[in-house]
């Protein structure tokens, strides 16, 4: 399923047109949303769902939840208005030559609907979705920015964010490669807040990490 729609045609020519787009929120934000984003969003939901033992099956819907959940971005304007939303109610077309089921698609809407805050979540892949979006940091979705300013610029200094989740923790990991200014990269809640809420959600505690070092929040 997530080969098919990776290679869809319809599916790449709207990514096409996505990454030609530049979205804008409150004069700064400018990141990649284009098939890079999604498919590093893919291999995020694939690991968590690992780590939780999760089927294939599951691991396949969620890496295809990744592909579609900002699809939406294609008809929402440069602000991302309702995207999510817009996001849910387009997915379907491109599935039409996949084996999913009624079942799985109410699933993945359920989850691309929910992806920006999490506020709603209703399913392991939705959970995984989320966090998997927010993970997503890194120096591949600020370095072409239009917008280059402080906080784009503290963002490039992450190379790497691994997630690793047990008995007790869910644990996330930040590499960067020279000192980096928490105060003004937490100026983006999201990068704590939805762990943290995932983290409750699985009844784990969270820790998060930059360069091996336990960073308190």
């Amino acid at each position: 399923m997530y080969e098919k729609v990776l290679n869809n045609p319809k599916y790449l020519e709207v990514v096409n047109k996505i990454e030609s787009m530049k979205f804008i929120t409150n004069g700064k934000w400018d990141w990649d949303h284009g098939l890079g984003h999604y498919k590093r969003v893919a291999q995020y939901v694939k690991n968590i769902l690992e780590q939780l033992n999760k089927d294939e099956r599951t691991i396949e819907l969620g890496m295809t939840a990744a592909l579609l959940h900002d699809i939406g971005l294609s008809d929402s304007g440069p602000n991302k208005i309702d995207h999510a939303l817009k996001s849910s109610e387009m997915f379907r077309k491109y599935l039409v030559e996949t084996d999913i089921t009624k079942e799985e698609e109410q699933i993945l809407e359920d989850a691309i609907k929910d992806h920006s805050n999490g506020n709603n979540i209703k399913s392991d892949i939705g959970m995984a979705l989320v966090l998997a979006d927010k993970l997503d940091v890194t120096y591949h979705r600020t370095i072409n920015s239009s917008i280059q300013d402080d906080l784009n610029k503290e963002y490039q200094k992450i190379k790497k964010v691994d997630i690793e989740i047990t008995d007790e923790f869910l644990i996330v990991k930040y590499k960067v490669e020279e000192e980096i200014n928490l105060d003004l990269l937490l100026e983006w809640n999201k990068m704590i807040s939805i762990p943290k809420k995932i983290a409750k959600q699985l009844e784990k505690k969270y820790i998060c990490m930059i360069n091996d070092k336990i960073i308190k929040i």
